[in-house]
């Protein structure tokens, strides 16, 4: 999934510290991204290339994170397309190699949004100010804080035997750059449980119930600024679809062996369905992503 850059590990802690000429910048506005591609790599600019090509002033580039060695900074002015640099949708660089560009160009992208809608206190309306202790934007008058936001989101694969309920959007919601079959998803409300908005959402989506719900795993998906908790839940395939036409234009039970592939696995959606695909049991999946886990852990903490 797109937060899996091993051997490089992610490091979000904030630390008040200068970017050097090395250091990595995010450019992003309005959720368009500047990058370039060097070969089949995507490419973020450099704090000296951001002078020297941009002319910019990097007196006010912020902090983000690190990635392995890689220190990423923010620059939050409109810049043009310069020097091969390309100022394109910020899904174009989803799945682009190396892994950890791609990342923390989304994650980057993520505070982006958060910092550009956070810029006057919801409580008294004094300009807030960063706070230097930690990632978030304190009011000087009132005290009020405020931390980057983050959705909740539940993505439900619902099967029957050897055959899973999959989607497509309507032009609403539709994404032109992928067409790909999707899994039934939606926000969690005020109040409920992820099991409960799952219920929710595929009886709203599809007039079905589901049992036998089970958590599989969770990713972080800066692209909608969200977090989703990925289940498996069980439906009636003999059962009438009542397909909710404002949210989605396709929806059909497909069987395991005519899943077409997915194009990549960088979304919880496409591993559900590819597990799905290949028939593993949630202890087999789990015991995949535990092993990656701790692999990534002990690559950061023990060399």
């Amino acid at each position: 999934m797109i937060q899996d850059i091993f051997p490089s590990d992610y490091d979000n802690s904030y630390r008040n510290v200068s970017p050097e000429d090395k250091d990595l910048v995010v450019m992003c506005n309005s959720q368009r991204l500047i990058y370039r591609l060097n070969g089949s790599e995507a490419e973020l600019p450099t704090v000296g290339m951001l002078r020297d090509i941009w002319k910019a002033d990097i007196s006010g580039l912020r902090y983000l994170f690190s990635a392995g060695s890689k220190r990423f900074f923010l620059y939050r002015e409109e810049a043009e397309e310069r020097d091969g640099f390309v100022r394109d949708n910020l899904m174009a660089i989803r799945g682009l190699e190396p892994a950890y560009v791609s990342f923390a160009a989304a994650v980057g992208a993520h505070l982006a949004h958060w910092y550009d809608n956070n810029i006057y206190c919801g409580k008294c309306g004094d300009r807030l100010i960063h706070k230097e202790t930690e990632r978030a934007l304190v009011c000087p008058k009132c005290g009020n804080t405020v931390f980057p936001r983050i959705n909740p989101i539940i993505i439900a694969a619902v099967t029957d035997k050897d055959r899973l309920l999959v989607a497509k959007y309507n032009k609403k919601h539709f994404n032109t750059r992928n067409n790909q079959y999707v899994l039934l998803a939606g926000y969690v409300e005020i109040g409920e449980s992820y099991e409960d908005t799952l219920r929710r959402e595929v009886m709203e989506e599809t007039g079905l119930r589901v049992k036998n719900i089970r958590y599989v795993t969770s990713q972080p998906w800066p692209f909608s600024q969200t977090s989703i908790a990925g289940f498996y839940a069980e439906a009636d395939s003999t059962l009438p679809l009542k397909i909710q036409k404002d949210e989605l234009s396709e929806l059909v039970w497909i069987e395991r062996d005519k899943l077409p592939a997915r194009k990549n696995r960088t979304s919880i959606t496409d591993n559900l369905i590819e597990w799905f695909r290949h028939g593993k049991s949630i202890e087999e999946i789990r015991d995949e992503r535990d092993a990656a886990n701790e692999a990534a852990y002990a690559a950061k903490n023990y060399g």
